[in-house]
This record gives structure tokens, C-alpha cells and sequence, in this order.
């Protein structure tokens, strides 16, 4: 799962705007220990915007991008992701966003398979972050 296949490498720069005043983040915890984290992040009129690449969103600011969700190996299987993805929906909507969207890897059906069992909808197939293969997922909330 450490492939780009999978997940890209982040930066520095990438980790700095996913922990920007512009995210929410959410982490789950088992025994003092951190399992997993959901980011939700209000790109705003920056690249990272998703929406930029929705034909059905014309006002980027009703939308936001669930970033990154990751959850260490040994508790996976669980439905971590799913309770992340459900509860930066929930955040988003009482925030007042109206789009959520986020990339997943082709190769990649768990999360695939989580991102649409939770409402998402595959928008189109593109290259992101450098060349990589995903598909662009959106969820009206």
C-alpha cells in the first residue's frame, strides 16, 4: 500500500496545507493510540480545489476536498475509513458546504469501494499530482 499506486508521497508543503487553519482533522484512537485521521479541507479557489474539475460545480466555495484519510494496517478492516468519511461529511454539511470531493487510486477498490458505499459518486477518471491515475469522486451533501 506504500505505492503511488495507492497513495502519493506527501510533502512537507502538502502535510502544511492539509494542517492549515483551512482543515478539519480527525483522528481515531484505541488505547491511547492514533488508528487513524480523516482531513477535510476548504480549498478554496487554490489547485487543490477539487471541484475545479466538476462541470457540475460552478461555485468553488460550496465544496470541499476530503484530503486524506489513512488508517495504520493492523486496524483496517474495522470500517475506520467509512466512520472518517461519514463524519467529515456530517462536518462539511453543518458548516454549510453542498459538495464533498476527494480522489481515490483505480487500483485502490477498499477505499473505492468505502467512498461509494458512503454516497460518492464516480465523477471521471484523470491525472493528478504529478502524472498519477485516480478517480475523481463527488457526494452532493
Amino acid at each position: 500500500v506504500g505505492s503511488p499506486d495507492f497513495l502519493r508521497r506527501n510533502t512537507k508543503e502538502t502535510f502544511s496545507v492539509c494542517f492549515s487553519d483551512n482543515s478539519l482533522v480527525l483522528g481515531v484512537f484505541f488505547d491511547g493510540e492514533i488508528v487513524g485521521f480523516g482531513i477535510l479541507l476548504d480549498a478554496k479557489d487554490t489547485s487543490e480545489n477539487l471541484a475545479k474539475d466538476v462541470d457540475m460545480i460552478s461555485d468553488l466555495m460550496i465544496s470541499a476536498n476530503v484530503k486524506l484519510i489513512i488508517v495504520r494496517p493492523k486496524f483496517r478492516g474495522n470500517g475506520i475509513q467509512r466512520i472518517l468519511i461519514d463524519k467529515l461529511s456530517e462536518h462539511a454539511k453543518n458548516v454549510g458546504f453542498e459538495w464533498l470531493c476527494t480522489t481515490v487510486s483505480p487500483v485502490n477498490s477498499w477505499s473505492l469501494d468505502n467512498f461509494i458505499k458512503s454516497g460518492f459518486i464516480e465523477h471521471k477518471r484523470l491525472e493528478k499530482y504529478g502524472g498519477l491515475s485516480r478517480i475523481l469522486l463527488c457526494k452532493k451533501i
